[in-house]
């Protein structure tokens, strides 16, 4: 007897090691899927709406399902391309969401995502990359966020969820050989500077789209907090390109075919920029004024917050080269004009 197979057959490379990649046709997940395909690996991807992403299949294959409704329908797809590891970034991760309504985060971060794990666990998938955040961190004292599990103290549902996924993988490694990577991200920014991949959300909230749209549209942009004891009073955060991110995924993979255990690794800079900077910095490119408006500081949100990435590049040697303000704004910029013409 044969088994049907609910998945028209397409065709992958049997020499290439296949990558579930869950939330795949995202911001972060798009690029990764690029990144991986122009490095001798297959990307498939999982998530919804994907006929509402046009780049999604651009460098895999894409599955449209709802997880974690659709969760049987996985099993089909790991044994059809002979999946060696999954990539998990499919989350909620809006903080202030996440206080008013943490039922949603701890159901769709913690729930899901644990669901997911054990489905990959049974089915002998034993490498995953987890989307953490520097949100596990709470509030460093000193604005530095190191690599230690001494200094975890998450204030809000999206950074808790974050640490608890982290601390199942810790618990998974040891009874089941379960061998894991968490990158705990820090402020994701850029596009690809090709324009293949990008960023669309139905509602905006990164930083550099926002400045963006404030400036072609003549409208304000609203800036949290201008009494920080910071350079120019503003929030200060470690921007970290998406085709670092990127990159940084692709080295954990590999790091993790040669390696058992479980890690986790800060994905960031290490370098601070203030969100007056960002918006400076688009003024300065583009000759374009942003009527900047400085409202009340947000519940929650801290004077400053960067990554130590020591252990990151000890580990894989991983080094951004994306890392400076321009290549960052350019790139967001570019993509922004593509994107406006095709949809």
């Amino acid at each position: 007897n044969t088994t049907e197979h609910q998945f028209p057959n397409q065709s992958t490379s049997i020499n290439n090691k296949c990558v579930l990649v869950v939330g795949g046709a995202g911001y972060i997940g798009s690029h990764i899927c690029k990144v991986l395909s122009k490095n001798g690996h297959t990307p498939i991807v999982v998530d919804h709406n994907i006929e509402e992403k046009p780049w999604a299949t651009s460098f895999g294959l894409a599955f449209n399902l709802n997880l974690p409704q659709e969760m049987h329908r996985l099993d089909d797809i790991v044994k059809r391309y002979n999946i060696d590891c999954c990539m998990h970034l499919a989350a909620y991760t809006a903080v202030g969401e996440s206080v008013v309504n943490p039922t949603k985060y701890y159901k769709n971060n913690v729930v899901m995502t644990l669901q997911l794990i054990d489905f990959l666990n049974a089915s002998g998938i034993k490498k995953f990359i987890f989307s953490s955040s520097a949100a596990t961190y709470g509030i460093p004292e000193d604005g530095v966020c190191r690599d230690s599990d001494k200094t975890l103290m998450p204030i809000n549902p999206y950074g808790k969820s974050k640490l608890m996924i982290e601390s199942i993988l810790q618990d998974y490694n040891k009874a089941y050989d379960f061998n894991s990577i968490s990158l705990r991200y820090f402020n994701a920014a850029g596009a690809d500077p090709d324009a293949e991949v990008g960023e669309l959300r139905a509602e905006e909230t990164h930083i550099i789209p926002l400045a963006i749209k404030a400036a072609m549209s003549g409208k304000g942009f609203k800036l949290f907090g201008d009494d920080y004891n910071t350079k120019d009073g503003t929030c200060v955060r470690d921007y970290v390109h998406v085709m670092d991110l990127a990159e940084g995924h692709k080295m954990s993979f590999n790091y993790l075919l040669k390696n058992k255990g479980c890690f986790k690794f800060n994905l960031g800079t290490g370098k601070g920029y203030s969100v007056l900077e960002i918006a400076k910095t688009f003024q300065k490119i583009f000759n374009k004024n942003i009527k900047i408006s400085f409202q009340k500081r947000r519940i929650g949100d801290m004077k400053e917050i960067v990554a130590s990435n020591k252990k990151l590049n000890n580990f894989i040697k991983w080094k951004p080269k994306f890392n400076n303000l321009n290549k960052m704004v350019i790139s967001t910029f570019t993509w922004n004009k593509y994107i406006s013409k095709i949809l």
